[in-house]
């Protein structure tokens, strides 16, 4: 009896750890799922930000995507809301059916990249040798 009983044991062990094993591989799976449609998101993102930028704009976009990540991101989430998340489809079809006749020129992301970083513009006024903002200039 004492052999049935650790066999019995040993069977219910044998049980619990088939059961924590396909738990860790269905939550491995579900990660990796998670993830795999996480990069298509960003893909799709990429697909629209590229139909939608001019090319001098885009080339910019992923300047900074390089050199200044946290720029990068605010400018991306500006310009991909939860909207164009949601009707991101719809747009790749729209952008698949051939060229946009216009697109988000380089002064729009020069422009979000100064929001951001908080540079206010600047008129410079160039009176002989002597350079002097706009209002300095107006002033007098």
């Amino acid at each position: 009896m004492n052999d049935t009983g650790k066999d019995m044991e040993q069977h219910e062990l044998d049980v619990i750890r088939m059961r924590k094993m396909k738990a860790l591989m269905d939550a491995q799976k579900r990660s990796q799922a998670v993830q795999e449609r996480t990069v298509t998101i960003f893909e799709k993102a990429d697909q629209i930000l590229r139909a939608v930028l001019a090319p001098d704009a885009y080339a910019r976009l992923l300047a900074l995507k390089e050199n200044e990540p946290t720029v990068y991101q605010h400018i991306f989430n500006e310009l991909i809301s939860p909207d164009v998340l949601q009707n991101m489809d719809y747009l790749l079809s729209i952008v698949a059916r051939g060229p946009l006749p216009r697109r988000i020129p380089l002064d729009v992301i020069i422009m979000l990249e100064r929001k951001i970083k908080g540079i206010k513009s600047t008129i410079q006024v160039k009176r002989g040798d002597e350079t002097l903002d706009l209002g300095s200039y107006l002033t007098k």
